[in-house]
């Protein structure tokens, strides 16, 4: 992967077929270390990244959307990840359409 991204940014990283919330750890001498919101920790060679496995989070999709059809990123993690920060702001209800 050319453009990398910096330190702090936040992506979906894909790790068993599952979409995970994390933040880039740190990017030093070509290793790039990924924390997830669940406090798992994944460390890659930069050179063995692709798109398919990190992706840039949408600002939109990091505060949560009323309506999930709006969801830059439709799958799974995005869509937990979503109602997850509608909950801690008790806005339980979305639309799907």
């Amino acid at each position: 992967m050319d453009n990398f991204f910096p330190e702090g940014t936040r992506v979906w990283l894909r790790e068993n077929g599952q979409h995970f919330p994390s933040t880039v750890n740190s990017c030093a001498e070509g290793v790039v270390v990924f924390r997830t919101d669940y406090g798992q920790v994944f460390t890659y060679k930069q050179s063995t990244i692709t798109r398919q496995k990190v992706t840039a989070m949408h600002p939109a999709d990091e505060e949560g959307v009323d309506n999930m059809a709006s969801l830059t990123e439709l799958h799974g993690g995005s869509i937990m990840y979503n109602l997850f920060q509608r909950y801690k702001r008790n806005q339980i209800y979305v639309s799907t359409g």
